[in-house]
C-alpha cells in the first residue's frame, strides 16, 4: 500500500501585496518507475491557499504530487495531479524510507503579476496569486507551490523557517511572445504571456511567476534590482516530441510542444517557456545566443501515475503523465523535462 502523506497547517501566512525528437528512445513507466533508472520515493499532498486566504480551512485546496528518484540525470522529479513538475536535489534520496514525514510550511507569499499589456499596477485590479513555501524534510528540498498548481523545487541548505516572514521585493517585469509548434514565424497573433519577477529574501530566491500563475526559481545570488530594465533578448526556439503515458513509440501524431528561450539580461537568466505559458529558469551564465540552433537531443521517455489529493493508493484509475528528457547544446548542454502538459524544468 502507498499512502500519501499531507502537508501540515496551522502557520500564519507572511503576505506580499505580494528538437523535435522524430526517433524512437527508452522509457520507463509508472508508479514504481523501473526500479533501475526511475524509482518512485513519497507521495506528498500540498494545501495552497488562494491569494486573500488567510488560514486553512477544509475546504482549502490540495494538490497531490509523486516524487521520483531519476538517475539518468541524478534529480528528484516532483509532478503533481496536474501535471506540473520541477527538478530537485537527489542528494537525500537515498534515506526517503518507508517513514515518510509530511512537507512542514514554512512561509507563505502573495504576488501581483500584470496580464498582457497591463503597464502599471492596478491596485486592486491587478491579479494576484498566493504560493505557499514547504520543506519536503525528507529530501531536503523546498517546494514552491502556486494556488494555480505549479510547483518550483530548490535544495533546503541550511535555510531555516524564518522567525518573520519578509515580503518579496518586485525587480522587474516582461512580455514573452511564445510560438506553437509549426508555427514558424512571430506574428502579431503569436500568443504572449506576461510574468514579474521577485526576490525572495527569505529564500534567496528569484521568483519568476507568470499571469497564469506558473512559476520557476533561480537563486538570486548577489543579484540586484536594476535600475535600468532591460528587455528580453530572444535566443532560439526549438519543438519537441513528447509521448503521452500510454504511447510506447513516437508518431506522425504524437504531440509536439513549441518552446523559446530567452536571456533576461537583468538577471543574468535563460528562460524557457513553453507554448502553454509554463516555465523553467536558469543562470545564463556565459551562454551565448547560439548560431546556428542545434535540435535537442532525446535522452530518456518518462510515464509517470500520479494520485490526487485524496486518492490514498495507486489504483487502475490513477491518472498518468508522459514526459521526455532533451539534451540541449544550445544551452551547454542543459537536461529540459518536458510533460506532455507543456510542464518543463531544465537543469545544467
Amino acid at each position: 500500500m502507498f499512502m500519501r502523506l499531507a502537508g501540515a497547517t496551522g502557520i500564519l501566512a507572511g503576505l506580499l501585496l505580494l528538437a523535435l525528437g522524430s526517433h524512437e528512445g527508452p522509457r520507463a513507466f509508472a508508479q514504481g518507475g523501473d526500479g533501475k533508472t526511475l524509482i518512485w520515493k513519497e507521495g506528498l499532498s500540498f494545501q495552497v491557499r488562494k491569494a486573500g486566504e488567510t488560514d486553512f480551512t477544509d475546504k482549502t485546496q490540495k494538490y497531490g504530487a509523486e516524487i521520483f528518484e531519476d538517475k539518468a540525470i541524478n534529480q528528484l522529479v516532483y509532478i503533481d495531479e496536474l501535471g506540473a513538475l520541477s527538478l530537485g536535489s537527489a542528494a537525500k534520496a537515498g534515506s526517503i524510507g518507508d517513514t515518510v514525514k509530511a512537507p512542514r510550511l514554512f512561509y507563505a507569499l502573495e504576488m501581483v503579476v500584470r496580464e498582457v499589456g497591463e503597464s502599471k499596477f492596478e491596485g486592486g485590479k491587478t491579479r494576484k496569486f498566493g504560493c505557499e513555501v514547504f520543506n519536503d524534510v525528507n529530501a531536503e528540498n523546498l517546494v514552491f507551490i502556486t494556488e494555480k498548481g505549479y510547483l518550483a523545487v530548490t535544495p533546503t541548505g541550511a535555510l531555516k523557517e524564518p522567525a518573520k516572514v519578509q515580503n518579496p521585493e518586485w525587480f522587474h517585469g516582461m512580455e514573452l511572445k511564445v510560438r506553437k509548434a509549426g508555427e514558424k514565424e512571430f506574428t502579431d497573433k503569436t500568443a504572449k504571456i506576461s510574468l514579474e519577477v521577485y526576490k525572495d529574501p527569505n529564500s534567496n530566491q528569484l521568483i519568476y511567476i507568470t499571469d497564469k500563475g506558473a512559476i520557476a526559481i533561480v537563486a538570486a545570488g548577489t543579484t540586484a534590482k536594476p535600475a535600468t530594465i532591460k528587455d528580453p533578448v530572444w535566443f532560439y526556439a526549438f519543438e519537441s516530441q513528447v509521448r503521452k503515458a500510454d504511447e510506447d513509440k513516437f508518431s506522425m501524431t504524437t504531440k509536439k510542444i513549441g518552446a523559446e528561450v530567452y536571456k533576461d539580461e537583468n538577471a543574468n537568466t535563460l528562460i524557457f517557456v513553453t507554448e502553454t505559458g509554463d516555465l523553467a529558469v536558469i543562470p545564463a551564465g556565459t551562454v551565448a545566443k547560439p548560431s546556428p540552433v542545434q535540435d535537442p537531443k532525446l535522452l530518456t521517455g518518462r510515464s509517470f501515475r500520479v494520485r490526487k489529493a485524496d486518492e490514498k493508493d495507486f489504483n487502475e484509475k490513477t491518472q498518468k503523465f508522459g514526459a521526455e528528457i532533451y539534451v540541449d547544446p544550445n544551452s551547454g548542454g542543459s537536461k529540459i523535462y518536458l510533460s506532455e502538459t507543456g510542464a518543463i524544468a531544465v537543469t545544467k
